[in-house]
């Protein structure tokens, strides 16, 4: 997303989470625990090379672990809108032909995918606001009320999520069109034919990613909220320039 997409409140949670992250570099063993992990990381199945073990969690003082939660789930949440807005580009390609992946398949993951994100991020915001509530115990956030506006607001994508996770596929006709299309089609099939099935999965690829982006929108505007909130709550967040 451009910068000048993100709105102010987010650009000065930006700063604040750098600044906060900045500090670290002088918080005693924490550099050499991130070289080691990286160390790790590039070497843990190399039998010719040595590999550190698995170091687990860097351990924190009290307060700096709370404070911690609070900018990782953050960030979070951030990456749940993210992985929505990278949904488009699965609707925009089918790279699968000559596959058992059938475009009415990929197309029905993709539905399936993008419900997900909103219980992603209605789950991420959950866990952010329990962080801050261990952090800042008086905070003074209706964070209820944020939790009910987003399930009104989102209640189409949170319902089909459900329906998906516990009962049965996601069902949608234009994309149950692109099923029967694919059905009738044979290797004999003449170009125009084949031209058909292409645009009607066209057709159903715009309208999803145009879905995506208008719910993306809406999903910033909660973000923008949360950052508001959060530079508010939590005085360790400090946006001033540096």
């Amino acid at each position: 997303m451009a910068t000048s997409e993100v709105g102010l409140a987010q650009r000065r949670m930006w700063r604040a989470t750098g600044n906060w992250i900045a500090k670290l570099k002088d918080y005693p063993g924490w550099r050499e625990w991130n070289r080691s992990r990286i160390g790790h990381t590039f070497y843990f199945d190399d039998k010719f090379a040595r590999s550190p073990e698995s170091l687990g969690d860097f351990q924190f003082d009290y307060q700096t672990e709370l404070e911690h939660s609070v900018v990782t789930r953050y960030l979070e949440l951030l990456d749940a809108v993210a992985s929505l807005r990278d949904i488009e580009w699965y609707f925009r390609r089918y790279p699968f032909t000559g596959t058992s992946v059938t475009r009415y398949t990929h197309l029905t993951h993709c539905c399936e995918l993008y419900f997900g994100r909103f219980y992603q991020f209605k789950e991420r915001l959950k866990n952010l606001f329990d962080a801050v509530k261990v952090a800042v115990p008086d905070h003074g956030l209706d964070v209820g009320r944020l939790i009910k506006q987003f399930d009104r607001n989102f209640k189409d994508e949170i319902l089909a999520r459900n329906t998906v996770h516990h009962r049965e596929r996601f069902d949608d006709i234009a994309i149950s069109r692109v099923f029967l299309t694919e059905s009738i089609l044979s290797a004999k099939s003449d170009p125009i034919e084949r031209r058909v099935l292409q645009s009607r999965y066209r057709v159903v690829a715009n309208e999803w990613t145009a879905r995506i982006r208008r719910r993306a929108k809406h999903l910033d505007a909660y973000v923008e909220a949360v950052a508001e909130a959060l530079l508010n709550a939590c005085k360790f967040l400090d946006d001033s320039e540096r």
